[in-house]
């Protein structure tokens, strides 16, 4: 399997468990803080709904540079619109994981705000940092969805409320 493909079979298993996590979400609590530090939950949700985009991203540029990329959330009020969000996203990403190869993925890309530099990691890395990414900021909704009273569903096994997982 070469390193795309790997790539891919990520982003697609981590798809799958994705759509659980926005299959239970709560539109009525969007607001909603487990704590004041804390991002809302629908902060949250958004940014796993875009995790897949980084490929794209990643592949397509050379950088991010948050002073001169102002983010502009998309309003999605309704499990549809979130769902449909997502499979763009995701076909955004693996449109682009199509097309590298791994030159490119050697290539050196650059997360900053102006002259201060965050992260310099290979475009691969920061692909890989995407899907763990995912993976903590699901895990950031399981907790919300317990504390709700929401069930929480399965990611790697069964989970209290999914035992036949």
């Amino acid at each position: 399997m070469t390193r795309k493909e790997q790539l891919q079979a990520q982003l697609a298993e981590e798809a799958a468990t994705t759509r659980r996590f926005i299959e239970a979400f709560p539109f009525d609590k969007m607001d909603y803080k487990v704590h004041e530090k804390s991002m809302k939950l629908s902060d949250i949700f958004q940014h796993v709904l875009e995790l897949p985009v980084w490929a794209e991203m990643a592949v397509m540029t050379d950088e991010l540079d948050f002073e001169k990329t102002p983010y502009t959330p998309k309003q999605l009020n309704s499990l549809e619109e979130a769902t449909t969000y997502f499979e763009e996203c995701l076909a955004k990403g693996m449109s682009a994981l199509n097309q590298v190869n791994d030159a490119t993925l050697d290539e050196i890309w650059t997360l900053r705000s102006g002259d201060k530099i965050h992260s310099q990691r290979t475009k691969e890395e920061i692909i890989r940092m995407a899907h763990n990414q995912t993976v903590h900021h699901r895990a950031q909704l399981g907790v919300n969805y317990r504390l709700l009273g929401i069930p929480v569903p399965p990611s790697y096994g069964p989970t209290a409320d999914y035992t036949d997982f």
